[in-house]
C-alpha cells in the first residue's frame, strides 16, 4: 500500500489527507501547529474567510466533511456584481443558469477543523499535529521529524503554504512579484440586512468587496498600495472603511481587522522525480481578487487523486503538472488582466474592460458560461 506524507494541514493539506484516505493510501498528516478539534470553536468568525464555488462544495459533500462543518460559520451566495471605475455595473446570479447558490463564504477554521474531525475516523490515517519535518531524506525517501521519529513514503506532498519547506528541500525554484498592494479585511456587524451576493468596485486607488457572512455580519474588503495600509492606525482604518462602505451599507460596527501584502508566486514545476509532490499555495499564490486561491488548490487535490487512481506514480505525478499547470497559470493571467485592466490609467485598457462587459451584460451564452465557471463549471 503506498504511503503518502503530507506537510501541511490546512484546508488544503487536510482535505487532500481525507481525499487519500479515501481511496486507501496510508496516510500521515504532519501539522506544525495544534490540532484544529482540539481548540476551542470561537462564536465570532476569524479574519480568515474562503469563498468556494458550488462544484468544490459538492466535492467536500461527496467528502463526507461539508455536514461536519459549523452551519453558522459559513452562508450561501445567490449573486455577484462587478462595477469598474467607470461605473459600468455587471450583475451576475444563480438563477440565470438554474442554480440556487453559487458557492459558500466559509470560515477557513470552520473548515480545517471539519476536515481534522473526519480524518479521525480513518483507520489507515495518521494525525501528527505540532509536528515538524527537521531533515527531508529525499534521496531514501524519508523524513526526519522534531520528535525524533522518522518517516518513509512513497509519495510526499508539500501542502505548506507559499514558503513551502517541502520545495526547498526538494530544490523547487520559485517564480513571482510583489504588487505593491496589501489587503485589507474586516469583519463588520451591519445595520440594515445584507442580500446574499457578493460585490466588487473598482477605483483608482484599488478595488474595494463586500463578503455577506449572514443577514447581518460582512467581511469588508479593501485593497491599497503597501503603504497605506501598512503602518494605519484602528482609528485611520476604520475612518477609511467608513467613508468607503457606509454610503452603501449604511450604520456598521468593526469587530475586527488586519492587512496582508499582495503577492503572486509559482513554483517551477510541481513534482520532484524522488517522489514529491506541491499542491494548493506551494505550487502556487496568485492575487486574492476573485477569491480563487483555495478553490484552485482543491482542484489541484482532485487532479492529483484523479491520476494518482488512474496510473503509476511517476505517470501520475506528469499528468498533475501538466494539467494543473495549465489551469493555474491561466488563472494567474486572468487575475492579472482583471488586476492591471480595471485599475488602468489609460483609456484604451478601460474601454476595452467596459465593451467587455456590455457585451457579457448583454449577451446570455456568454453571461451563463462566465456564471458557470465562477461556479467550479467550465
Amino acid at each position: 500500500m503506498m504511503h503518502i506524507v503530507i506537510v501541511g494541514g490546512g484546508l488544503v493539506g487536510a482535505s487532500a489527507a481525507v481525499a487519500a484516505a479515501r481511496q486507501g493510501y496510508q496516510v500521515t498528516l504532519l501539522e506544525r501547529g495544534a490540532a484544529p478539534d482540539h481548540q476551542p470553536v470561537s462564536q465570532e468568525w476569524d479574519l480568515r474567510i474562503s469563498s468556494v464555488h458550488q462544484k468544490n462544495v459538492e466535492w467536500l459533500e461527496q467528502l463526507g466533511v461539508w455536514t461536519q462543518v459549523d452551519s453558522a460559520k459559513y452562508f450561501s451566495y445567490d449573486g455577484l456584481s462587478v462595477t469598474t471605475r467607470d461605473r459600468q455595473t455587471v450583475e451576475f446570479a444563480a438563477a440565470d443558469v438554474a442554480a440556487p447558490r453559487l458557492g459558500v463564504m466559509v470560515e477557513n477554521d470552520a473548515l480545517v477543523r471539519a476536515c481534522w474531525q473526519v480524518l479521525s475516523g480513518f483507520e489507515n490515517l495518521t494525525l501528527r499535529a505540532e509536528t515538524e519535518v527537521e531533515t527531508y531524506e529525499l534521496e531514501s525517501q524519508q523524513v526526519l521529524l522534531n520528535n525524533g521519529e522518522t518517516l518513509s513514503f512513497d509519495l510526499l506532498i508539500g501542502a505548506d503554504g507559499a514558503s513551502s519547506a517541502v520545495a526547498r528541500a526538494a530544490e523547487i525554484g520559485m517564480r513571482g512579484w510583489d504588487y505593491d498592494m496589501r489587503c485589507l479585511l474586516a469583519i463588520a456587524e451591519v445595520e440594515q440586512p445584507l442580500a446574499a451576493k457578493t460585490w466588487e468596485v473598482f477605483r483608482a486607488e484599488g478595488p474595494y468587496a463586500l463578503l455577506p457572512l449572514n443577514d447581518h455580519l460582512a467581511c469588508l474588503i479593501d485593497y491599497r498600495a503597501e503603504a497605506a495600509w501598512r503602518d494605519a492606525s484602528t482609528e485611520q482604518v476604520e475612518q477609511a472603511l467608513h467613508e468607503t462602505f457606509a454610503p452603501v451599507l449604511g450604520a456598521f460596527t468593526l469587530q475586527k481587522h488586519a492587512s496582508f501584502p499582495l503577492r503572486r508566486q509559482r513554483a517551477l514545476r510541481y513534482f520532484d522525480s524522488r517522489g514529491v509532490v506541491l499542491i494548493g499555495d506551494a505550487a502556487h499564490s496568485i492575487h486574492p481578487l476573485a477569491g480563487q486561491g483555495v478553490n484552485l488548490g482543491f482542484v489541484d487535490v482532485q487532479t492529483l487523486m484523479s491520476a494518482l487512481a488512474a496510473n503509476e506514480l511517476r505517470t501520475a505525478l506528469k499528468t498533475y503538472e501538466r494539467k494543473q499547470t495549465l489551469v493555474n497559470q491561466q488563472m494567474m493571467r486572468m487575475m492579472d488582466a482583471i488586476h492591471f485592466g480595471f485599475r488602468s490609467e489609460h483609456l484604451l485598457p478601460r474601454l476595452a474592460v467596459g465593451l467587455g462587459l456590455q457585451a457579457v451584460a448583454k449577451i446570455k451564452p456568454i453571461k451563463q458560461q462566465i456564471i458557470k465557471a465562477a461556479m467550479g463549471w467550465s
